[in-house]
C-alpha cells in the first residue's frame, strides 16, 4: 500500500507540476502579448497625434506651400521612424507631402476615386474624427496603415463647418511588423492579428494563422483611433503535455493519497497565503504612494484657480471686506497646498525617491529667510513675540540642501505659533566645528505654548499622529509635518530631538552636518558693517541678554525705559541709532509720551526706527521708519543704512515694460483666470488649449511673443513634445518657455529642463514672481502699440 501511495503521489505531483507549468507559461505569454499590444498602441497614437498639429498649422497658414508644409511636418516626423509620410489633401486631393522623393507619386491623387478609401472618408466626415484603414498597398510602393483626419474651417461641439481637406499620416507597416509582430513570432508563438471597425463588426484577418483555436489563445486588444485590433497567440508546441492518472491506481491508494494530498495542500496554502499577504501589503503601500503622487496634479489644477482668484480679490481696488475674503481664501488654498506637498514628500521618502539638492549657500541667506518666516507668523499672531538668535559669523558658505532645511524650519515655526497663544517663539542658530571640512549646524526652535505630555512625546514623529485627534480638537493639521521633518533630517545625516512638558512650552533641536564651501561670487554679505555702532532701545522691557549678545559685534545695545526719556533730547552721534520698541496696546499715555519725545528730537541728523507691525499716526507724521520683528544684525543694518526718513516707494505697475505672453492651457477656467491675473500686471496674454496650437501659432509668423507659458498635460500634443518642436526652430532657441504644471517630481523637473524649458513653475504660482523672472530674462522697451492676439 505504501508503494501504491508513493506511485500515486508521484503521478499526482507530476500532473500538478504540469498544470502549474502550463499556467505559468500562459501568464508569461499573456504578459508578452500585452506588452507588444501596448507598444503597437503607442506607435499608432503617437503618429496620430501629429494630425492635430497639422490641423492647427493649416488653419494658421492661409497661403500654404509645399516648402512651408515640409518644413513644419518634416520636424514632426523626424524623430518618429514609424512615420513614412505626413500629407495634407485639400478637398480630398493630395497636394502636400513629406519625404517628397519617396512619395512623389502620391501627389495629385484624388482620395474620393479610391473605392477602398471612400467609406473611411465618409465615416471621418460624418464623425469629425480620425479614421484608420489598412494595411494598404501604396501607389508609391510598400504597405502602410493610413490614418486620415478631417480639417474644418470651424470645429463646434454639435456641427463642424467648412471641410477644408484631410490630414493624413502613413505608418510604415514594415516598422510595425518589425517592432510588434516579429518579436512575438521569434518567441515560438503562433500569432493572429485581426481588425474590427464600427462599420464592420466582423473580425477581419490581417496577419498570421487564421485558423487558430480561439479557446487556447491568449489575447490583447489595441484601441485605435477607429476600431480595434486584437492580437492572439499560442505557443507552437502548445501549453504542455497532459498527464492523466491511471485508473487502476485509484482504489488501492485513495485513502493514503488523499491524506498525503490534504497535508501537502494545507502546507502549500499556508505558505502561499503568507506570501500573498506580504505581496498584497507591499503592493497596497506602493499603490497608496503612487496614488498620492498622481492625484497631486489633479488637486493642484483647481487649487491654482482658487489661489489666483484669491490674489485678484486681495487687490486694493476692492473694498476692505472683499480684500479680507480674498486673503482668507488664499490662506486656505495655501494650507491645502501645504498638505499636498507634505503627502508628496512622505510618498517620495517611502518609495526611496527622495533626493537632496546640494548647492552652495550663504548661512546669512538661511538666517534671513528664517526671519521672514517668523515675521509672517508674528503678523498673524501679534501676541507671540518672535526672537531670532543668530551666530556671530553668518558669512560662512556651506554645501547642502538649504530648501529642505527651510522646510523643516517652516514646519517647526508654524507648529510653535499654532500651539502658543501668548509669550514667544525663538529660533537659535549655532555652529559647532566637527573637522576641517564639516561643521554641525545646530538649530533650536522653542516656544512657550501648551507643551506635550510624556505619553505623546514619543509618538509625535509618527505619520498622521496628532496629540489631540478628537472631534473637539483646537488645532488643525494632518499630522504629517513632524514625520516629514524627522525623515528629511535623517536623510541629511542629522538628528532631531524634542523636550517638552505640559504648559511649559516645547523645544525642538535638530543638528545637520554641512560641508564647507568656497565663498560665492557676489554672495558676500554687503550689509556687514566695518565698525560697531550703538543701539539705544527705548521700550517697556529690556531685551533678553542673549538677543543683545547675538547682535554683537555689529551693535552694542543699551536698553532704556521709555518713561525715563520723556523730556530728553537724545544726543546726536554718528554711530548711535535709536530703536523704539513699544508693544501694543497703544494707550493714551504711550502716545502722549511718543508725541513729546518725537517733538524734542532733531530729525535732520537723528536716526530713529519704530519696531512693530505698523506705525502710529504720530510716528508717520514725523516720518519715522518702520522695522518688523524679529530683530537681526542685517535687518538693523538695512533699517539704518538708507537716507534718513526715506520711505520705500511702492512699485508702479505702469512703468513695467509690456510683455506679450503665449499661454498653452487646456483647462478653460485656469486659462481665463491666469490671463486676467497676468493682464492685471501689465502683460498681454494669448491663450491656446494645446501644444499643437502653440507650435502652429509661433511658427505661423502672425504674432510674436516674449515668453511661452506651457502646461505639460494637454490633449492633442503635450507640453513636452511642443517644446521639443519649438526648440528645433533656430529663431526660438532663446525664447523663454516656462513649464507651468501641477507635477512636482524632481524627475519631471529634470526632464523639462533637459528638453529645453527655461524654468519649471509649480501650480499654484505667484504671478508677481513669475513676471519678475520673465523680466530678468528679456530686455524690451515699453510699447503702447501692441494688441492681444485673437
Amino acid at each position: 500500500m505504501a508503494l501504491s501511495a508513493c506511485l500515486f503521489s508521484l503521478v499526482l505531483f507530476n500532473s500538478l507540476q504540469a498544470q502549474s507549468n502550463s499556467q505559468q507559461l500562459k501568464s508569461e505569454v499573456r504578459r508578452t502579448v500585452e506588452n507588444h499590444a501596448q507598444e503597437l498602441e503607442n506607435i499608432i497614437n503617437k503618429a496620430a497625434g501629429n494630425l492635430y498639429a497639422i490641423e492647427a498649422f493649416v488653419r494658421q497658414t492661409p497661403n500654404l506651400t509645399q516648402s512651408k508644409f515640409e518644413q513644419f511636418a518634416g520636424q514632426l516626423s523626424a524623430e518618429n521612424p514609424a512615420i513614412r509620410s505626413l500629407q495634407y489633401a485639400p478637398e480630398g486631393i493630395v497636394q502636400f507631402v513629406t519625404n517628397t522623393a519617396l512619395n512623389q507619386t502620391a501627389i495629385g491623387m484624388n482620395l474620393y476615386k479610391h473605392p477602398q478609401s471612400v467609406p473611411y472618408l465618409e465615416e471621418a466626415i460624418l464623425t469629425g474624427q480620425a479614421v484608420m484603414e489598412g494595411p494598404r498597398e501604396l501607389v508609391q510602393g510598400g504597405q502602410a496603415l493610413i490614418i486620415r483626419h478631417p480639417i474644418y474651417k470651424t470645429r463646434a461641439a454639435k456641427d463642424n463647418v467648412g471641410l477644408m481637406g484631410f490630414a493624413t499620416v502613413l505608418i510604415d507597416f514594415e516598422y510595425v511588423r518589425h517592432k510588434v509582430i516579429e518579436p512575438l513570432e521569434n518567441q515560438d508563438l503562433v500569432l493572429r492579428v485581426s481588425h474590427q471597425t464600427p462599420m464592420d463588426a466582423r473580425q477581419r484577418h490581417i496577419h498570421g494563422q487564421a485558423s487558430l483555436e480561439a479557446i487556447n489563445t491568449v489575447s490583447a486588444t489595441v484601441h485605435l483611433p477607429y476600431g480595434q485590433w486584437t492580437l492572439e497567440a499560442v505557443p507552437k508546441n502548445g501549453w504542455g503535455p497532459k498527464i492523466a492518472i491511471p485508473s487502476y491506481l485509484l482504489l488501492p491508494v485513495l485513502v493514503v493519497a488523499l491524506t498525503l494530498l490534504w497535508m501537502s495542500i494545507r502546507e502549500y496554502r499556508s505558505k502561499e497565503a503568507l506570501r500573498k499577504a506580504c505581496e498584497t501589503a507591499q503592493s497596497a503601500n506602493e499603490l497608496k504612494d503612487k496614488l498620492i503622487a498622481n492625484i497631486s496634479h489633479e488637486i493642484r489644477t483647481p487649487l491654482s484657480s482658487i489661489n489666483s482668484i484669491a490674489i485678484m480679490l486681495s487687490a486694493q481696488s476692492y473694498s476692505d471686506e472683499v480684500q479680507e475674503l480674498g486673503k482668507a481664501i488664499k490662506q486656505s488654498s495655501e494650507a491645502v497646498n501645504a498638505i499636498v506637498n507634505d503627502l508628496l514628500d512622505l510618498s517620495k521618502i517611502r518609495q526611496g525617491h527622495f533626493r537632496l539638492q546640494k548647492r552652495d549657500f550663504l548661512l546669512d541667506e538661511l538666517i534671513e529667510n528664517t526671519a521672514n518666516m517668523l515675521q509672517q507668523q508674528w503678523l498673524q499672531k501679534i501676541t507671540v513675540e518672535p526672537v531670532l538668535l543668530e551666530p556671530r559669523n553668518g558669512s560662512l558658505v556651506y554645501s547642502g540642501d538649504r530648501g529642505r532645511i527651510e522646510q523643516v524650519l517652516q514646519n517647526l515655526i508654524s507648529n510653535a505659533y499654532k500651539f502658543t497663544l501668548f509669550g514667544r517663539v525663538s529660533v537659535r542658530f549655532d555652529i559647532q566645528a566637527q573637522n576641517r571640512e564639516t561643521d554641525l549646524l545646530i538649530i533650536e526652535v522653542a516656544d512657550t505654548g501648551v507643551g506635550i505630555s510624556a505619553d505623546d512625546i514619543d509618538k509625535i514623529f509618527d505619520a498622521f499622529y496628532q496629540v489631540d485627534s478628537s472631534l473637539q480638537k483646537k488645532y488643525n493639521g494632518a499630522g504629517l509635518g513632524l514625520a516629514i521633518c524627522r525623515q528629511i533630517i535623517e536623510v541629511m545625516g542629522g538628528t532631531i530631538q524634542v523636550h517638552s512638558q505640559p504648559n511649559s512650552g516645547t523645544r525642538f533641536e535638530f543638528r545637520v552636518p554641512l560641508k564647507h564651501s568656497l565663498p560665492l561670487d557676489g554672495k558676500t554679505n554687503p550689509e556687514l558693517t566695518q565698525q560697531t555702532r550703538a543701539l539705544l532701545q527705548l521700550g517697556e522691557m529690556a531685551w533678553d541678554p542673549q538677543v543683545q549678545q547675538r547682535l554683537e559685534p555689529d551693535w552694542q545695545v543699551k536698553c532704556l525705559h521709555h518713561e525715563h526719556s520723556r523730556d530728553k533730547t537724545l544726543p546726536v552721534h554718528a554711530n548711535t541709532r535709536v530703536l523704539i520698541d513699544l508693544p501694543p496696546p497703544y494707550t493714551t499715555a504711550k502716545m502722549n509720551w511718543l508725541t513729546q519725545f518725537l517733538e524734542k528730537q532733531d530729525y535732520e541728523d537723528q536716526h530713529i526706527v519704530w519696531l512693530g507691525n505698523e506705525l502710529p499716526k504720530i510716528a508717520k507724521e514725523h516720518k519715522v521708519k518702520l522695522q518688523m520683528k524679529p530683530v537681526t544684525r542685517n535687518r538693523l543694518n538695512r533699517a539704518f543704512a538708507s537716507p534718513l526718513n526715506q520711505q520705500i516707494p511702492e512699485q508702479d505697475l505702469s512703468t513695467r515694460p509690456t510683455m506679450r505672453l503665449l499661454m498653452a492651457e487646456d483647462n478653460a477656467l485656469n486659462a481665463k483666470i491666469f490671463k486676467k491675473l497676468l493682464e492685471n500686471r501689465g502683460a498681454i496674454v494669448s491663450i491656446v488649449n494645446n501644444g499643437a496650437d502653440a507650435v502652429a501659432l509661433l511658427t505661423s509668423g502672425t504674432a510674436t511673443f516674449d515668453a511661452v507659458l506651457m502646461d505639460l498635460q494637454m490633449p492633442v500634443m503635450n507640453g513636452l513634445e511642443a517644446t521639443r518642436l519649438i526648440r528645433k526652430h533656430e529663431q526660438f532657441r532663446d525664447l523663454p518657455v516656462y513649464a507651468i504644471t501641477g507635477h512636482v517630481s524632481e524627475s519631471m523637473r529634470n526632464e523639462c529642463l533637459s528638453i529645453g524649458f527655461t524654468n519649471f513653475v509649480t501650480k499654484p504660482f505667484d504671478p508677481e514672481l513669475l513676471i519678475e523672472d520673465i523680466q530678468t530674462r528679456i530686455k524690451k522697451p515699453r510699447s503702447s502699440t501692441l494688441t492681444p492676439h485673437t
